[in-house]
């Protein structure tokens, strides 16, 4: 019988021995109101971080917009340079042609046409005021020198035009100023 009270003393269930009721007061908790106030600081630093971000992400998407405009903009400006040339060739064809020539109200409603779509694209041509304008290389490449009784750097003779597409040079008008 032995081995049964043991075996019933192994089946018992050990309680903890330490029970015993401690002498220290509990740890001491803060008050509700300076939680509270950790909780709001806290929620209050991470909606303005949220509100950053945000505001990061609007001005990225403004970004990549303004940049993406600018890249169409400017995407055809190959295509419009190549076509100077065609322009270019309706002045000759026009200076050619005799002015009684019936053909020649054609090609002008042809050039017209084609400046129309140029146009379109967002090309102007740099307007010069021949004998009055100066010559500026932002604008102008210089081509000869002609001596005058105009003040110096005059434009004195606009040999072939300049374009600009969306303000911007893409072709200098090609002229000879007074030395």
């Amino acid at each position: 019988m032995s081995d049964d009270s043991n075996l019933k003393n192994d089946h018992q269930v050990q309680q903890p021995q330490d029970q015993s009721v401690s002498s220290e007061p509990p740890a001491k908790e803060s008050p509700p109101e300076d939680e509270l106030a950790k909780c709001k600081k806290q929620a209050e630093e991470y909606l303005n971080g949220w509100k950053r971000a945000q505001a990061d992400f609007i001005n990225y998407k403004k970004d990549e917009t303004r940049r993406f405009q600018e890249f169409a903009k400017f995407a055809n400006e190959a295509l419009v340079r190549e076509l100077l040339a065609v322009l270019d060739s309706f002045e000759l064809a026009l200076a050619s042609l005799d002015e009684k020539n019936p053909a020649q109200k054609g090609v002008y409603i042809m050039k017209s046409q084609f400046e129309h779509a140029l146009k379109a694209q967002g090309l102007e041509e740099i307007t010069l005021n021949v004998g009055t304008d100066v010559f500026d290389p932002a604008f102008h490449e210089a081509v000869g020198e002609v001596e005058s009784d105009k003040p110096p750097q005059t434009i004195i003779e606009v040999i072939e035009a300049g374009y600009m597409l969306h303000g911007k040079v893409i072709r200098p008008a090609r002229v000879k100023i007074v030395k």
